[in-house]
């Protein structure tokens, strides 16, 4: 199915013309410095065949024709060096161009709005920053600039026509107004095919994305053929249109290197006959003639040139859809409140008061007028049935989930007055399916304490029981983990112990134990209650073990809390709970 904020939508090209010159903005100045360059070696090169007609004329009259080559040696020279600093200066620039933006939708991802970034394809997002930035890139800078310089050489050959023979340049300007014409019907159809073949790499990418992602499912299912052909489906688009775009391409750059050819060799047939009568020199005819042919290419770089701001402009509005991501806050944010004034010990750590919440208010709310407290120690549960809003609880409490009514405070200061790194500094979280980042063990566990010590890795591996499993991989800590080099069970843990190793004042947890059994859940319900005991635990449990060691259970439903007690208090209180509690011991084998 298509989603909906990354399906193409039809293009404004204004907007689309404003865009694309927002990106070209940062970077006039070398782009100016490279059209320069072009435009000085089109003009020296323009000299050439002059500067043999001159010869040509030279030798048929006895004079010397030193001079003349030696100027076209110059020339020569002129045009090579501002080739050189051309592709020197463009290079430098189109990089430049691609790391910017990379980076730009590097950051926007990280710090961009929760439910916004998460609600786009993360295939799509990825092929925005690596299809998309290079295709920018060219037009950016070489497809703009060859387009300037081409522009040059066109006039620039005009001009030196129109001087050697007026009417032949007349003729050959009215074939070349016609070629025109066709290829400018032709190159805008190339460029709305190839941003419909990168829109259809970018739904591909979201296809793969999401079914590597659920392999084992698919692979169980039997789904690989229903899944590989939504895929290819997409696969088959972006082939359609790159075979239409290349058809369309093809045949406009036959119709001007072919029209170009026959124009050519009219024009030597004609000219041959104004040489006979007397109205235009030997020498000067080759000098037209090799105008002519070499009139080809500036056309030509033209058409690619603009071929090439297609691409760009489609790039740059897919770039630009990405960066309409909100960031959470802006860099400059400065906190009311400095979140290292020390918390006074009859103040609950985290208050919630009367929120309500929407992570999309077409949907409704998720939680409404909910109230909650958690003291600064213990271990607090939320259970409930589904949709009952734990989850959104939790993205609350992080700030993935702003309140449109009500408050959260955190040691009794409001979340507003804290930046989003002072209040989520305070957390650690736990997700229910495990979380391992790219990298080795180590680099998995010192992404919560950087300057954490061998020693401090190991005791948290331990407390986790997952010290000797690491142990057994084949470089240790230093294990790149990749594909099942360990067990689902094995990532929750290795997530458990990240968040250990933090030593959070909130430890925020949704079913640690939900893929781990035996005597090693045991040791992750020790290792939580050791952390209960000095901090704040809140947990989302689903198994009624986990339940039974909380020391305060919230039940919740639809989006409020319903009830809050003991484990036994409930069982006599709350129908809910008692619900609940039954089917957690069917669920759990019991």
């Amino acid at each position: 199915m298509s989603n909906p904020k990354t399906s193409a939508t039809p293009a404004n090209p204004e907007r689309t013309w404003r865009t694309f010159l927002s990106f070209m903005r940062p970077y006039r100045a070398m782009i100016s410095v490279g059209a320069v360059l072009g435009v000085i070696a089109t003009v020296a090169n323009l000299w050439f065949p002059r500067l043999t007609e001159y010869v040509i004329d030279a030798l048929a009259t006895g004079r010397s024709t030193t001079g003349y080559l030696v100027a076209a040696g110059i020339v020569t020279l002129v045009g090579l060096a501002g080739l050189l600093g051309q592709f020197i200066v463009l290079g430098r620039t189109g990089e430049t161009v691609v790391f910017d933006v990379r980076a730009a939708l590097v950051k926007r991802i990280l710090r961009g709005s929760v439910p916004e970034v998460l609600s786009r394809s993360s295939g799509d997002l990825v092929s925005r920053a690596t299809a998309d930035a290079p295709l920018l890139q060219l037009a950016v800078s070489t497809g703009f600039v060859s387009f300037v310089t081409a522009i040059a050489g066109v006039i620039g050959t005009i001009v030196f026509m129109g001087v050697i023979d007026g009417v032949m340049l007349g003729i050959t300007l009215a074939a070349v107004a016609v070629l025109a014409v066709f290829m400018g019907l032709l190159m805008p159809r190339a460029g709305r095919e190839r941003a419909l073949a990168q829109d259809a790499v970018g739904a591909l990418g979201g296809e793969l994305d999401g079914t590597i992602k659920a392999l084992r499912t698919i692979k169980s299912l039997g789904a690989e053929d229903s899944r590989g052909q939504a895929a290819l489906d997409s696969a088959h688009k972006a082939r359609k249109h790159g075979i239409a775009a290349m058809v369309t391409e093809t045949l406009a750059f036959e119709i001007g290197l072919g029209g170009m050819a026959i124009v050519t060799v009219v024009m030597l047939g004609f000219g041959a006959w104004r040489v006979s009568e007397g109205h235009l020199s030997i020498a000067a005819l080759v000098a037209f003639i090799m105008y002519a042919m070499n009139f080809t290419m500036p056309l030509m770089e033209v058409a690619s040139g603009f071929q090439t701001i297609q691409q760009g402009l489609a790039a740059s509005k897919r770039i630009a859809e990405a960066e309409e991501i909100p960031f959470e806050e802006s860099d400059d944010a400065a906190p009311a409140t400095s979140s290292t004034a020390p918390a006074r010990g009859d103040v609950p750590i985290l208050e919630l008061r009367g929120v309500t919440a929407a992570y999309n208010p077409r949907d409704g709310d998720v939680v409404t007028g909910l109230d909650l407290t958690i003291p600064r120690t213990g271990h607090v549960a939320l259970v409930g049935p589904s949709g009952a809003g734990k989850t959104s609880t939790m993205s609350l409490l992080l700030r993935f989930l702003a309140p449109r009514a009500g408050q959260i405070l955190l040691d009794g200061v409001s979340y507003d007055d804290l930046t989003f790194a002072q209040v989520r500094e305070r957390f650690a979280y736990v997700e229910q399916e495990p979380t391992v980042l790219p990298g080795t063990v180590r680099d998995n566990l010192v992404a919560a304490k950087p300057d954490a010590t061998d020693a401090e890795l190991h005791d948290v591996l331990a407390a986790v029981h997952l010290d000797s499993d690491v142990a057994s991989l084949p470089d240790g800590l230093d294990t790149t983990l990749i594909g099942a080099t360990m067990t689902g069970g094995g990532r929750q843990r290795l997530a458990l112990a990240r968040a250990l190793l933090r030593n959070p004042d909130v430890l925020l947890l949704d079913e640690p134990t939900s893929q781990i059994a035996g005597s090693t859940e045991d040791a992750i319900h020790e290792a939580i209650a050791a952390t209960a005991a000095h901090r704040a635990v809140v947990t989302i449990a689903h198994r009624e073990e986990t339940v039974r060691h909380a020391d305060t259970i919230v039940v919740m439903e639809a989006g409020r809390v319903r009830a809050t007690g003991t484990h036994a208090e409930l069982l006599a209180t709350d129908a809910l709970y008692q619900e609940l509690m039954s089917n957690l011991r069917i669920n759990d084998g019991a």
